[in-house]
């Protein structure tokens, strides 16, 4: 049975998302360890995220169990008034490759689209290069490049 795209429903979801995390981070920011802190305080911000008018959050749910995430945000930055915000994503390993990233992707169109966003923005790590294609492929371009200088 294909996994269904659905809202995310807090708290039941929590876990599971919360799970994906460390992979999430840890892949995308080499040397970085989730800790329970780290965690605690993501929860939090799921927390508030699923009472924002600004974001929203879907799942993957695959018989029951959730194989997948999408958490997005509209923006007004100083040059673009309403801007849609890819916050994070994530694919199990075991449903990778059979278009569900896609699938999450063009739901976060969706709900851009519906808002009045002209463009979709999202940050991803140079070292995860599959995302990058994903990225590339789902549309998104390079535009800039986020530069660090490390102390």
């Amino acid at each position: 049975m294909p996994a269904r795209l659905r809202e995310m429903r807090w708290p039941s979801d929590r876990e599971a998302v919360l799970s994906f995390q460390y992979e999430v981070y840890e892949k995308n920011f080499p040397g970085f360890r989730v800790t329970p802190g780290f965690l605690r305080d993501y929860a939090v911000q799921l927390k508030q995220a699923a009472r924002s008018p600004y974001e929203h959050m879907y799942v993957l749910d695959n018989g029951g169990a959730v194989c997948g995430f999408l958490w997005i945000e509209v923006r007004a930055t100083m040059v673009d008034p309403l801007v849609g915000y890819v916050k994070n994503i994530y694919i199990a390993p075991e449903v990778r490759g059979q278009g569900y990233a896609k699938m999450l992707l063009e739901a976060a169109d969706e709900w851009f689209r519906f808002r009045g966003c002209t463009k979709a923005t999202l940050d991803v790590s140079v070292c995860n290069e599959e995302a990058v294609s994903l990225y590339q492929s789902a549309g998104y371009e390079i535009i800039r490049h986020r530069m660090e200088k490390s102390y």
